[in-house]
């Protein structure tokens, strides 16, 4: 219940995941497979953390997710944002 008035204070948190498909021999890899990179990005009021993933060197089994970029204001949390980018991983295999 609010009061008349008053505003309720929202506190939002986006993620958005992208994935995206380098073809064989691609500049970014150069390997004879093609190559899947997730990217997990949360959009804090802080700034923007990103935790990436790929198959990497075995076609269609991903890699464990690690921090790519982190705010100074996010790296006490570098840990459970790698847990939920995770998390959303298995949601997408």
């Amino acid at each position: 219940m609010t009061t008349a008035g008053v505003q309720p204070k929202i506190r939002e948190l986006r993620i958005r995941i992208t994935q995206r498909l380098y073809p064989p021999y691609d500049d970014r890899h150069g390997t004879a497979s093609s190559v899947v990179e997730r990217t997990f990005a949360f959009d804090f009021p802080q700034g923007t953390a990103e935790v990436d993933q790929t198959d990497y060197g075995h076609p269609g089994r991903f890699n464990p997710c690690h921090p790519r970029l982190v705010p100074p204001a996010l790296q006490p949390k570098t840990n459970q944002l790698v847990a939920a980018a995770t998390a959303l991983a298995g949601l997408l295999e």
